[in-house]
């Protein structure tokens, strides 16, 4: 009887524990009403789309009883976008698009993805033009605005003519423009659907009960997101990969190791981080950098026939491709970073010393005739059978001294190491193809 009186006992006070928690939850532990605002400024990326994502989260977590998104932004990543678009439809909160300047292009698709929208006097949207201009992207674009904007009850082809240019809306836009309201005329044409001041006036209008006694919080982004921001956004990802590309490749070219090369660290740090922490890259992709990176070590320290080497660069710009959200993107970025680090490298080389590991990726060697080199005669007959030694390595062309003479010299199918005994093998016009003279099949 005592045991089952202490079971009762134990079972009440767990429910009695349970009740209270579920009080508590419902109460958000201290009785007052949330409203969280989430800032949606500047370029749309991969980073603002794991901000929002884990405020939304946070504020349903928290009981809040809505969720504002002040918009001011000029666009940015279509499938950013509609990622936090999608995360906005699947929010269990009430949701409200505060546009306290301009939703221009990608940030169109955000704003109309809340319940209600709100904007200042002065604010804009539309110019949801897609770049590049082409028709699937168009197709695409104004595809997922229409249904955005039948899933909250808006008119989509009002939506779908801030994308397209072919569509015309008679007294509202003619073919061949891309439509963009004002307030006033959202207003109007029902796009939105209160004019307001300031973010004041928007929590008045939603929760008019709870004047005054609302706690808003406003999210910020944790450093990783900042980071994620920076190192995704579309302008800043090809500065940082010019950046990368001039550290490494001037550390390579100067002796020692010092700041370019940890300034290059630092950059391509920061953008496969950021990508990763974004969530545009998995691991594998900053892995497969890292390969790259390991293979031209390899090459540099133990000449491989150029193969290392190859394979090296072709990891690394494999890992950089697939670090952006988009092959487009991509090629834009790689094609600035490579022309505008070329640029900046060739002045550098007039001003530095070259490192020799560097002779060792590229043949460095000018072979002038004011040194002691000439050039082959049209029948280099004379050379076959005969022994010399290089004087630069043979990748596998080079230069060698053969009777007396420098001439330029064609390994077969091997590295040849700089002052190694080699045998000339083959005379084809005048192309000299020599060997190395300990290989057994020279003898």
């Amino acid at each position: 009887m005592r045991y089952k009186k202490a079971l009762i006992t134990f079972v009440s006070i767990c429910l009695i524990f349970t009740f209270l928690q579920i009080c508590k939850a419902e109460n958000n532990s201290d009785g007052k009403t949330y409203i969280y605002v989430i800032p949606v400024e500047g370029v749309i990326d991969n980073g603002v789309a794991v901000f929002t994502e884990r405020a939304i989260n946070k504020a349903e977590k928290t009981q809040a009883k809505a969720l504002i998104f002040e918009i001011d932004t000029p666009g940015g990543e279509v499938n950013s976008a509609i990622k936090i678009s999608n995360n906005i439809l699947r929010a269990s909160i009430p949701t409200v698009a505060f546009i306290n300047k301009e939703a221009t292009s990608a940030g169109v698709i955000i704003a109309i993805s809340c319940e209600k929208i709100m904007a200042v006097p002065a604010a804009t949207i539309g110019a949801a033009e897609t770049r590049p201009n082409e028709e699937k992207y168009i197709s695409y674009w104004s595809s997922a605005l229409r249904a955005v904007a039948e899933a909250r009850g808006r008119d989509p082809q009002l939506v779908a003519a801030m994308a397209d240019s072919d569509i015309v809306i008679e007294g509202v836009k003619e073919k061949g423009k891309i439509l963009s309201l004002t307030t006033k005329e959202a207003l109007k044409l029902g796009l939105i659907d209160e004019q307001v001041e300031n973010l004041d006036e928007v929590i008045q209008k939603i929760l008019p009960e709870n004047k005054g006694n609302a706690q808003i919080i406003r999210a910020k982004m944790n450093l990783p997101e900042q980071i994620a921001h920076v190192a995704s956004n579309p302008y800043i990802a090809p500065i940082l990969l010019m950046i990368g590309i001039v550290g490494i490749v001037t550390e390579i070219l100067s002796p020692g190791f010092g700041i370019p090369g940890v300034i290059g660290l630092i950059a391509f740090g920061l953008f496969f981080g950021g990508s990763f922490m974004a969530g545009a890259a998995p691991a594998w992709v900053l892995g497969l950098f890292i390969l790259g990176m390991a293979l031209l070590l390899i090459e540099i320290f133990m000449p491989g026939f150029g193969v290392f080497g190859v394979t090296g660069i072709l990891s690394i710009i494999a890992a950089i491709i697939m670090a952006f959200p988009n092959l487009e993107q991509a090629l834009i970025s790689v094609i600035f970073a490579i022309a505008a680090s070329s640029i900046i490298i060739y002045f550098l080389m007039k001003r530095i010393t070259v490192n020799p590991i560097f002779n060792r990726i590229i043949l460095g060697t000018k072979q002038e005739k004011a040194k002691g080199y000439v050039a082959t005669s049209k029948d280099a007959s004379e050379f076959l059978g005969a022994k010399g030694k290089t004087i630069t390595p043979l990748r596998p062309t080079g230069a060698a001294v053969i009777n007396g003479e420098k001439v330029d010299v064609l390994a077969e199918g091997e590295f040849i190491p700089k002052n190694s005994e080699i045998v000339v093998i083959k005379v084809e016009g005048s192309k000299i193809i020599v060997r190395n003279a300990n290989n057994k099949e020279s003898e």
